[in-house]
């Protein structure tokens, strides 16, 4: 699929303030608003780009934020 077939949009992460764009196809982040499972809809995203969608945090500010117990 191109980028023709997909619509951008730009995140600004919360606590950093780096900018991000997430491609995705015509009518999937509606679908995810309107009660979707993101998993589900966004399934060919990255973890990391679903998180930033949902809570606008960075993967590099979410690993500081919330670091894996080792």
């Amino acid at each position: 699929m191109s980028t023709m077939d997909k619509i951008c949009s730009h995140i600004t992460c919360i606590h950093c303030g780096s900018d991000h764009e997430i491609w995705t196809k015509p009518g999937d982040l509606e679908s995810w608003s309107n009660g979707e499972l993101i998993q589900e809809v966004l399934h060919y995203l990255s973890e990391d780009d679903r998180e930033l969608l949902i809570s606008e945090i960075c993967d590099i500010c979410y690993g500081k934020l919330f670091p894996e117990d080792d």
